[in-house]
């Protein structure tokens, strides 16, 4: 996934440095860099934090029914 978002961005930052005027390739890196690369990695970010949060739940419910503590 990485590597597509470094070529992605590359490729807006080339339109942005290409673009007519500074006012314009600063919209076009704010609104086609800044903000989908911050939703992505906020969205994968999500995933994995609801993904850590059930591996914990069921090591706590299999520490319980093996009587057990759970380990961090």
């Amino acid at each position: 996934m990485y590597i597509i978002l470094i070529g992605y961005l590359f490729v807006i930052v080339m339109m942005s440095l290409g673009a007519g005027s500074i006012t314009v390739g600063l919209f076009y890196f704010l609104f086609l860099a800044v903000l989908p690369t911050w939703g992505a990695l906020a969205l994968k970010r999500s995933i994995q934090r609801s993904k850590a949060a059930k591996a914990t739940e069921l090591a706590e419910k299999a520490a319980v029914q093996n009587n057990q503590p759970a380990q961090d």
